[in-house]
């Protein structure tokens, strides 16, 4: 049975509460100005006619933004990691790996390490699958769960792990070559919001996660994570509640790095078309945009979207749980993988540099100010949007 919020009035969340009850719809949950109710479709012009309420808009089903949700869902078909015969499959696919030691010198993180420049003090969320805190670089400051049955922040895919040790892991080998995180001295909080094994989440979760970010002080949020807009499908920015939210509270000053999507030419994603959201698309080696790399929607032409681009395929970084043993040829806890999932901890990294940076020269970073910045230096594209942005744009933007 489909999923909706019920937006209310001001004041008025008793009185939709009970409206609800009377037409025999017991609510699931309250997120922010919304209750989550599961209902039939016909039943929502009665639930729009109650009193107090403003609008029903049905939830939406996010996912892990990788290419390798396909992949790993054919490794679960075939038994897992208990099939030795799924695990000889999935080491069957050739990489040209690109450890994150390597990825965040496009950067130009490896100038900020010699500044002194490290993210300290910035606040940095990941709303994803989890940790595993096993992995002890880095120890999370905040860990939480906002996923439906299942209140423990454990990561069990490996999404997560690759996305938070991306930001800020610490320095570690690998048979490829070392893994470094682009802004090692950031504090950071994992909010579990994806799961149910390959990484999917409701509407519900990703909004009150954004919400327990917004109360821990998050600076930048890390949104690896998306629905797809498909080809002639309309999408308003203005009434969706995920993109509305990322639009208001990058208006308070909260900087959202968010994955484009991987679908390809012709798809945009939500919130990844969110006008508060800072877009990622992912690149190749060569900085040329990859194919899975979603882009050239009209939504996204209209906002012009993506923002930019950083380093999307075959980059490794810590990981764990399912994604760890499908990889399990990259090393222990290793995956060398692809997605705007990967490109997006790349620059939510470089801005806590360059947040760190700016309030040194006492200066407050917004979207806006970063946009400016992005824009000052480089040109739009439809397909990487203003390109890989650099750690010496801050430096000189604030000369």
């Amino acid at each position: 049975m489909p999923r909706y919020l019920v937006e209310f009035e001001p004041d008025k969340q008793e009185d939709v509460y009970r409206g609800l009850k009377s037409l025999g719809i017991k609510p699931i949950r309250k997120v922010l100005k919304y209750w989550s109710v599961e209902a039939p479709p016909e039943a929502v012009p009665r639930i729009e006619s109650l009193p107090g309420v403003v609008r029903v808009v049905e939830e939406r089903t996010y996912r892990i933004s990788m290419p390798v949700e396909v992949k790993l869902t054919k490794f679960l078909e075939m038994g897992g990691p208990l099939n030795p015969l799924a695990l000889i499959w999935a080491a069957g696919f050739r990489k040209d790996r690109w450890p994150t030691s390597e990825s965040r010198k496009v950067l130009e993180a490896n100038i900020a390490d010699e500044m002194g420049i490290s993210g300290r003090g910035v606040k940095v969320a990941v709303l994803d699958t989890g940790f595993d805190a096993t992995i002890q670089k880095p120890m999370a400051d905040y860990m939480d769960s906002t996923l439906e049955g299942d209140p423990l922040p454990l990561d069990s895919n490996g999404h997560s792990t690759h996305v938070l040790t991306t930001i800020c892991g610490g320095r570690m080998p690998t048979p490829w070559g070392w893994l470094e995180g682009v802004a090692k001295r950031v504090q950071i909080a994992t909010i579990k919001c994806l799961g149910y094994g390959v990484g999917t989440a409701r509407t519900a979760d990703v909004i009150e996660a954004i919400a327990n970010a917004y109360n821990w002080g998050a600076k930048i949020m890390n949104l690896s994570l998306g629905a797809d807009i498909k080809p002639g499908e309309t999408h308003d920015p203005e009434t969706c509640p995920l993109c509305s939210l990322i639009t208001a509270l990058s208006d308070r000053g909260v900087i959202f790095c968010v994955a484009t999507g991987n679908s390809g030419k012709g798809y945009a994603s939500c919130p990844g078309a969110s006008p508060g959201a800072i877009t990622v698309a992912a690149l190749r080696k060569d900085l040329s945009v990859a194919d899975f790399s979603s882009r050239e929607h009209q939504v996204y032409i209209r906002l012009s979207k993506p923002d930019v681009g950083a380093p999307g395929v075959d980059t490794g970084s810590s990981s764990t749980g399912l994604i760890a043993a499908m990889e399990w040829v990259d090393g222990p806890k290793v995956a060398y993988i692809s997605g705007s999932s990967v490109a997006s901890p790349h620059c939510s990294g470089l801005f806590a540099l360059w947040v760190e940076y700016a309030r040194r020269k006492g200066v407050e970073l917004t979207r806006d100010v970063i946009m400016d910045v992005i824009e000052h230096y480089s040109y739009w594209r439809p397909d990487v949007g203003y390109g890989v942005p650099k750690f010496s744009w801050i430096v000189d933007y604030l000369r």
